[in-house]
């Protein structure tokens, strides 16, 4: 039986953000099921130490089971931690007044259908308190950014997927919100939707807000996100920017000539090795491989024309953290 108490923490460098310039900050945060039957604890979240900066859209990613639904029910404030504490926007999540400013999106949109759009959008932004005199306004202006203006006016139960999901976009709008949590948001689009998704995004980033996307779809995610983080049963992996976490990758050497003995020797290291007319490349995958390889060219006198890292996908990215093995077993 799993203590709760005795839950390894994720190691992730990198420096602390000031509070104030956090729209999100977790600390230790964890959550753990203890089944009433078993008596079995279920390990949902641990340790969790978060820093979403203001103004940036942050994808969140993991498999199935990783830990990205409880981590927003637990901002959301629809459960409560096991341990540790959750800020959103400088204020502790139970806090009711930060409930105004945010916009929450969730992955199965369910819309009063027999609501007309712009009705709907009405209804609902009656229900946020937002002021009579600005509803007219706003309802437009959203209506626009989600490009639903034809359809204002039709039945929402003849809505397709994807203008369900931007009208989903649209009501988690309407509050004027300093941070929108998505999750999953364009699980159910065409390719065109996802485009005009992305768009949308791009355009609340101009406009200061912070979107913190909750996503296993890896090429939406690369696209649109400043930062991303990756977790895995409950723990946090990776966290950076792409750029920065695409560091570290394979090292790859280029080199004109190599004489039969180095050619030996780099088959016994397991090193990747093409020749061609112009010279030979030799792919490390790891940095002591690479450092390996260094020293044997060195040894034998090989001129290296260039070394260079790789640039990783974020499929790639993803794949090293997470132990896919594991995952296979589930």
């Amino acid at each position: 039986m799993l203590d709760p108490r005795q839950v390894p923490t994720a190691t992730i460098p990198g420096p602390e953000l000031p509070a104030a310039d956090c729209a999100v900050r977790t600390r230790g945060l964890n959550k753990h099921y203890r089944n009433p039957w078993t008596l079995r604890v279920t390990r949902g979240l641990s340790d969790l130490d978060l820093d979403i900066r203001r103004g940036e859209v942050f994808g969140y990613l993991g498999p199935n089971g990783a830990g990205k639904t409880t981590t927003i029910n637990l901002l959301l404030n629809f459960t409560q931690p096991t341990a540790g504490e959750a800020f959103v926007l400088d204020r502790p999540v139970a806090d009711s007044q930060v409930r105004s400013r945010m916009g929450y999106m969730p992955e199965s949109v369910n819309l009063h259908d027999y609501y007309r759009g712009r009705k709907l959008l009405e209804f609902y932004a009656g229900l946020a308190g937002v002021a009579q005199e600005l509803r007219a306004e706003r309802i437009d202006r959203l209506l626009r950014l989600v490009n639903l203006e034809d359809a204002a006016d039709k039945r929402v139960s003849k809505y397709s997927k994807g203008m369900a999901q931007r009208m989903g976009l649209a009501q988690a709008l309407l509050g004027d919100p300093d941070l929108l949590i998505l999750d999953e948001p364009t699980a159910s689009l065409d390719p065109v939707g996802r485009k005009e998704f992305r768009d949308i995004l791009q355009e609340l980033k101009r406009q200061g807000k912070t979107v913190f996307i909750s996503s296993h779809i890896l090429s939406e995610v690369e696209s649109v996100c400043d930062r991303v983080a990756i977790v895995q049963k409950g723990v946090l992996k990776r966290i950076g920017t792409l750029q920065e976490l695409s560091t570290g990758g394979p090292t790859v050497f280029r080199v004109r000539t190599l004489p039969a003995p180095a050619i030996e020797a780099l088959a016994t290291l397991g090193a990747e090795l093409t020749i061609a007319r112009e010279g030979a490349t030799i792919r490390c995958a790891d940095e002591s491989m690479a450092q390996a390889v260094t020293k044997l060219l060195a040894q034998h006198g090989v001129e290296v024309v260039q070394a260079e890292s790789e640039t990783q996908s974020l499929e790639q990215i993803f794949l090293t953290a997470i132990d896919a093995k594991d995952e296979a077993r589930k």
